[in-house]
């Protein structure tokens, strides 16, 4: 189900970019044409930012995060598990953290009733909600590769040598 999960996310994140693309390419067509489309630059950076967010767990599960394994391939087998988990419980307060704070921040938006500066003036929570739930899904895939750590496996995020 977290793996369905992980996957869809990945999945709505690319549908973003490909929105953002067209939303780009009929401003471009647009202009040929004398037609303005306003807050365009708007709906881009919100659908970028909701694609940055709904891809860390997918982007996280397959590999794709930059890691830096040169210290805990030197190690023994028995300290890399330890050294992998330890990093991977820090990196999970971290993300844990943020998260926290960026739901907050759609919870203020909506109770402040916060809207945006741009030609289409829209509550500030809707482009926010993709950030905050990009996080939880973010740090949802931590803790199921702690939980798979502590039962035995492998991490998804690094590749330990034996």
């Amino acid at each position: 189900v977290l793996d369905k999960l992980y996957m869809g996310a990945g999945i709505v994140a690319g549908a973003c970019i490909v929105f953002i693309t067209l939303m780009i390419l009929s401003q471009i067509v647009g202009r040929w044409f004398g037609i303005i489309i306003p807050s365009t630059e708007d709906f881009s950076g919100y659908l970028l930012a909701a694609a940055t967010f709904l891809a860390l767990a997918h982007t996280f599960r397959e590999g794709g995060h930059i890691r830096v394994t040169l210290l805990i391939n030197l190690l023994p087998s028995s300290w890399q598990r330890k050294l992998t988990l330890a990093t991977l419980v820090v990196f999970t307060v971290m993300v844990g953290w943020g998260t926290y704070y960026l739901c907050h921040l759609v919870w203020e938006s909506w109770h402040f009733e916060e809207l945006s500066q741009g030609y289409i003036a829209i509550p500030m929570w809707i482009p926010q909600l993709p950030m905050a739930l990009g996080a939880v899904i973010f740090l949802v895939a931590l803790l199921d590769d702690i939980v798979s750590s502590m039962m035995g496996s492998t991490p998804s995020f690094i590749e330990l040598e034996e």
